[in-house]
């Protein structure tokens, strides 16, 4: 990485989060957010492109497995932040891949490689015509499971993030896990962070940690993730502490 190139950071509008980070996401990265269902992957990159949003820059928000209403019904009603709102002010634009004239998975027609290629030039375009600073997809998965061969699993991946970083867009991008499809995810990302669950004594605890950002240094903790009616947050204490 260039000097330039890790010299500007953005914050990721999760309080607690940007101290772990030593100030942020370096801009013009890839940053995969990795966790079971139910930890809080939606959440996080959903609050990640409304801190843009706020700050008055375009974000762009892809949906892979469900319809963009679904994520807008669920923001409203959990944290009343107005996803529709930031779409009427031309701050935010959803690009719904289960549209069905974008639809590109669960396609018998097309081989899998060539789903995601055309996936690649999808957001390519998207980007060059929006110019956002901030995109959230929600969830890589959904493209990559068919992939049977790993070297060409990881090749794909390194195409599409490559996308991110020759446009300078700073990315979230979450994965499940399963399948061990998350650890190839996590392999081409710049930074990884981890969602979880952690059971202390008769408490079940949110947990997060930085497993990896490349550049910077991070704070080695494993922290508690709090979610709340304002959202998510960090906080400086552990969730193993009964």
């Amino acid at each position: 990485m260039s000097e330039a190139y890790l010299s500007e950071r953005i914050e990721t509008g999760i309080p607690g989060l940007d101290e772990m980070l030593r100030g942020g996401y370096f801009v013009g990265t890839a940053n995969v957010v990795s966790g079971d269902s139910g930890t809080g992957k939606t959440i996080f990159g959903t609050q990640f492109i409304v801190e843009g949003a706020k700050r008055g820059e375009n974000v762009m928000c892809i949906i892979t497995s469900e319809e963009s209403k679904s994520i807008v019904r669920e923001m409203q009603t959990s944290f009343n932040w107005d996803l529709e709102e930031y779409v009427r002010e031309g701050k935010l634009t959803f690009v719904d891949i289960t549209d069905p004239s974008l639809r590109l998975q669960k396609s018998v027609e097309i081989a899998p490689s060539e789903l995601i290629k055309s996936f690649k030039k999808l957001i390519e375009s998207k980007i060059e015509e929006i110019k956002p600073t901030r995109i959230f997809i929600d969830s890589i998965e959904a493209l990559f499971l068919a992939i049977e061969s790993n070297y060409k699993l990881r090749t794909l991946i390194d195409d599409v993030f490559s996308v991110f970083r020759k446009h300078q867009v700073t990315s979230v991008i979450t994965v499940g896990a399963m399948y061990n499809l998350d650890n190839m995810v996590e392999y081409g990302a710049d930074s990884v962070i981890k969602l979880g669950r952690i059971i202390a004594g008769n408490n079940l605890q949110r947990s997060i940690y930085v497993m990896k950002m490349r550049g910077s240094g991070t704070i080695n903790e494993v922290r508690v993730l709090n979610i709340s009616d304002n959202g998510m947050s960090v906080l400086a204490q552990s969730p193993y502490l009964e």
